[in-house]
């Protein structure tokens, strides 16, 4: 599914890019950030941990977020998604991608 609202332990869901279910009964959920600049790319990060954050209290093991990232994002932001336990992808390497979702199905 593709953008589409996701629940979280508030009353107020949050909207996925991209939602990824696995045989192995998870879900993936996967955000789409560009940016051209590192100071924006905190805000694209910034919103991809905070929806992170609120699906895995509702959801807890069931959801694994991850992030397809594309353009300039500093490397302290790409840290602070991996810390986070964000799997993240390039756009110029969605051949991971794709070998992460077939190693899940």
């Amino acid at each position: 599914m593709n953008k589409t609202q996701f629940a979280t332990a508030t009353t107020t869901a949050q909207e996925i890019d991209i939602a990824c279910g696995f045989a192995s009964s998870y879900v993936a959920a996967m955000e789409c950030k560009v940016t051209n600049d590192a100071t924006n790319s905190v805000k694209r990060v910034n919103d991809v941990l905070k929806k992170a954050a609120a699906w895995k209290s509702h959801w807890g093991s069931f959801v694994e977020t991850a992030a397809l990232l594309q353009g300039v994002i500093k490397s302290d932001d790409v840290q602070r998604l991996t810390d986070e336990g964000v799997k993240v992808f390039w756009s110029y390497d969605l051949d991971a991608f794709a070998e992460w979702a077939q190693s899940r199905v």
